[in-house]
């Protein structure tokens, strides 16, 4: 059956707004090596919000380093069937802030104007996904939904734009995760 929308999950719930009603946890996406979050969903289920703090390890990044994300996603309808629940679009944006020495906000005075157009610890990205899950009523869950998303940056969208051979498949990171919905 094809829903717009999705039940309201909230129209139960005595919670504050401000009460997450879901967790995250994701692997890679540009936001981390592994990444994990509270998050809130409005709308029936159809607009959310996640706080993500993400983790990338020296062997695999090259140092150890945090990275700090806000994103928000749109997922206009849904298809229930069979006791599952399948998104097959979601569209979203985010921003992450990674810090450490070697990225910064604002341009360092040794670097020459014009040298880095962009920054390099704030990256606003385009998201593209889709989810599936279904009720897990053993751990008293609402919905365990396996997720996966493309994320282009900014840094990757321009490049793109302005030499698309260069850039190619590596326009897109691959985002897979799970969220637990409470």
């Amino acid at each position: 059956m094809l829903l717009l929308g999705a039940e309201n999950a909230r129209a139960a719930d005595t919670s504050p707004w401000y009460v997450p009603d879901h967790a995250a946890v994701q692997f890679a996406g540009s936001i981390g090596f592994l990444s994990a979050g509270p998050g809130w969903s409005f709308l029936e289920d159809a607009l959310e919000a996640s706080v993500l703090v993400g983790w990338a390890p020296p062997a695999l990044a090259g140092e150890d380093f945090l990275t700090f994300t806000l994103k928000g996603q749109w997922r206009p309808f849904r298809i229930d069937t069979r006791g599952w629940t399948v998104r097959p679009l979601s569209v979203g944006l985010l921003l992450s802030y990674t810090a450490g020495d070697d990225y910064f906000a604002a341009k360092p005075d040794r670097y020459d104007d014009g040298y880095y157009w962009f920054r390099t610890a704030l990256r606003p990205a385009l998201t593209l996904g889709a989810s599936a899950g279904r009720p897990v009523d053993a751990l008293n869950l609402r919905l365990v939904e396996g997720y996966f998303e493309l994320v282009a940056t900014d840094y990757r969208l321009v490049q793109f734009v302005r030499n698309p051979a260069t850039v190619n498949a590596g326009l897109f990171s691959l985002a897979l995760g799970v969220k637990l919905r409470f």
